[in-house]
């Protein structure tokens, strides 16, 4: 897993429960400041991440593995609390495949601290696993969109930003560019505050990794963020959708993860 997870670095944020919803229908499109409305995203969306760091939350990991048929092969299901701890998070295993957790299980996953190394790339914009920031972070700092505008998402009034394989030379470079050069979707961002409410992504075309030994066949994001308290916005929902090979082997995989029972600690929390 953890091979698979460096060849997906992209997932963010991708910053997300149950059934994903369809997508949603167009109701408006008046001219709007598509400059503005990025550029408001772009602080908004930094502001929320950090304030992630205040919040104790539920984790849950969700894993399946299917062979070139379709038919599944391996499942993996993790549940963890997660609290902030000054420096970053602790991370306790609660529930393994839907019983307990073992002391020598929550030891090994205590000891991985995933969740803590998948927030510091968001803080940093930089790659991540397929949990992480390039979804969200990438997706918010490309060279174009376009404005399909004003839907509703989960009941809540959006801008509608679409985009497309972005060829224009990035900021950053790296495996997260790659993706950003061949992926396509649209991004939903809150009339009121201009969080990201939501996102989708998928692969146009494939791409090659580590020296051409590694290639995406195809990868598609869903993610969905909610309010958690005080204006901020945080990832509830996070899809990741992949068909890969690593050298010789296949790698078909559904990842989901979902956030929820958010707690706002004080500072001394």
């Amino acid at each position: 897993m953890r091979e698979v997870s460096r060849v997906l670095a992209p997932a963010i944020v991708l910053l997300a429960l149950g059934a994903a919803p369809g997508w949603p229908l167009q109701i408006a499109a008046p001219p709007t400041d598509l400059q503005f409305i990025v550029s408001e995203a772009q602080k908004v969306q930094q502001a929320d991440v950090v304030a992630w760091a205040r919040y104790q939350f539920g984790r849950r990991s969700e894993r399946e593995d299917y062979d070139d048929s379709g038919k599944v092969v391996g499942r993996e299901d993790l549940e963890f609390v997660v609290t902030p701890n000054g420096d970053g998070f602790s991370e306790e295993l609660v529930r393994h495949n839907g019983v307990a957790a073992l002391s020598s299980e929550k030891d090994d996953l205590r000891h991985s601290a995933t969740f803590n190394k998948h927030y510091k790339t968001l803080v940093a914009g930089a790659e991540g696993q397929e949990e992480s920031g390039y979804s969200l972070g990438q997706l918010l700092h490309l060279s174009s969109y376009r404005f399909r505008g004003q839907e509703a998402m989960n009941g809540v009034d959006c801008y509608r930003l679409d985009f497309s394989p972005d060829d224009v030379r990035p900021r950053t470079g790296g495996l997260a560019a790659k993706f950003t050069k061949a992926m396509e979707g649209s991004l939903w961002i809150t009339v009121e505050g201009f969080h990201l409410a939501a996102a989708r992504a998928e692969t146009v075309r494939p791409i090659s990794i580590a020296l051409s030994l590694s290639k995406v066949y195809d990868l598609k994001v869903r993610m969905e963020a909610g309010p958690v308290g005080e204006g901020v916005w945080l990832p509830l929902r996070v899809e990741v959708n992949t068909n890969a090979r690593i050298l010789i082997k296949s790698i078909r995989r559904r990842n989901l993860f979902t956030y929820s029972d958010f707690l706002r600690l004080d500072p001394a929390g």
